[in-house]
């Protein structure tokens, strides 16, 4: 048996072991899965087709294992895509595999030339590898861990590479091989890198999909469900993080404690799925009122704190006066009714040196403050005096 043939086989070995890995996370349901599973299995029966390539009729175990193997990696480059939710041009890609095989026809069956075809095949893979890379490479979350997306991307850029270093050595006939049963040191080598390419690159999915599910729980705990909000201790630690920040580069912040007005009254009156109906209501307006920056957070039952990052309290208190107007303005609708609601606040400004705490005990001052004077409206907690917004 050839070193060849050894190589091919261990590395369908592989293959299989990679695709079972895959076929465990199909249930998570993450875009791209399905496609990557689809096309390990191709390029696993490929790899069997190229491992007895010489007992088989040339229709199997030349075109078709080379149109497997095409389609195998194409399918690759659309699981990429879709993983970061990007369209796929499958026209393109179909087009793309189809002409590969045809020129591996014809180069079999009119003119048999080894050199020739593997030149095409080096062309598609070589491309279909760096777009994968550059897939990844502009996709990849910057605020998750690198390792996975960086193994990935690695792979890819190296296989991309060695392909086309493979078409150019046999393109311009560097060395002429008869078949692909040959053991010459240099065709081993190009081997190895083609014939690796899809369990390598099973693993990163492998490890870019772990990343995704792991990102999707840690979501899951810090965000509030009812109202897409952070949860408290999220909010927190976010809190906590964004004081040390601002205090190493003596920043201002403001903070904005709020309730829900008269809450327990619309759930006596109306019921708890209206009650809900309102947080839920009031946690996608403040997200849509209030700039991206701001840390929004629901503390507990009608409770929520905005935290404005490198915000002194004049524009904490527009954006402020903002959501008040929206709230007022937009009622919350379930079903065929409908419900006008307001929100107190408390508003304090940063002084550089107090604690979170601190501060949020002189911004919840001021939203009981509000609360006396008659709700719907929020004060904010200046160093002399308190000033009332909206």
């Amino acid at each position: 048996m050839s070193a060849s043939v050894v190589l091919l086989i261990l590395t369908a070995l592989t293959n299989c072991l990679m695709l079972v890995v895959l076929g465990s996370l199909a249930r998570s349901g993450i875009a791209g899965i399905r496609e990557a599973i689809r096309g390990a299995a191709l390029v696993l029966v490929s790899l069997v087709g190229v491992a007895t390539q010489p007992i088989l009729p040339p229709i199997l175990g030349i075109v078709l294992t080379n149109f497997l193997m095409a389609a195998g990696v194409a399918y690759f480059y659309a699981a990429v895509l879709l993983f970061f939710g990007r369209g796929v041009p499958y026209k393109a890609l179909a087009g793309a595999v189809i002409a590969t095989t045809l020129g591996i026809a014809l180069f079999w069956y009119v003119w048999r030339d080894t050199n020739t075809r593997i030149l095409i095949v080096s062309i598609l893979h070589s491309l279909l590898m760096g777009a994968t890379a550059w897939a990844i490479q502009r996709n990849r979350p910057r605020d998750r861990p690198g390792y996975p997306y960086l193994f990935a991307l690695s792979v890819a850029w190296f296989e991309a590479i060695g392909h086309a270093v493979r078409g150019l050595v046999y393109g311009v006939r560097w060395e002429v091989i008869p078949d692909l049963t040959g053991n010459t040191p240099l065709h081993i080598i190009f081997l190895s890198i083609g014939v690796l390419v899809v369990p390598s690159l099973t693993l990163g999915m492998v490890l870019m999909v772990h990343d995704r599910m792991l990102q999707e729980r840690e979501s899951e705990a810090n965000t509030d469900s009812l109202t897409g909000t952070l949860a408290r201790k999220a909010w927190w630690l976010l809190a906590e993080k964004t004081l040390a920040r601002a205090a190493r580069g003596d920043l201002r912040m403001s903070l904005l404690m709020l309730d829900i007005d008269r809450f327990k009254d619309v759930n006596d009156t109306h019921g708890h799925a209206l009650g809900d109906a309102v947080l839920k209501h009031f946690g996608k307006l403040a997200a849509l009122t209030l700039r991206e920056e701001d840390i929004i957070g629901r503390l507990g039952g009608e409770e929520f704190a905005v935290l404005f990052p490198d915000t002194r309290i004049d524009a904490a208190a527009f954006a402020t006066s903002r959501l008040l107007d929206a709230v007022r303005n937009t009622s919350c609708v379930q079903g065929d009714r409908t419900i006008a609601y307001t929100f107190s606040g408390g508003l304090a400004e940063w002084d550089g040196e107090e604690s979170m705490g601190t501060l949020m005990q002189r911004a919840d001052r001021a939203l009981y403050t509000a609360k006396m004077e008659g709700r719907d409206r929020v004060v904010v907690r200046m160093e002399h005096r308190d000033h009332l917004v909206g």
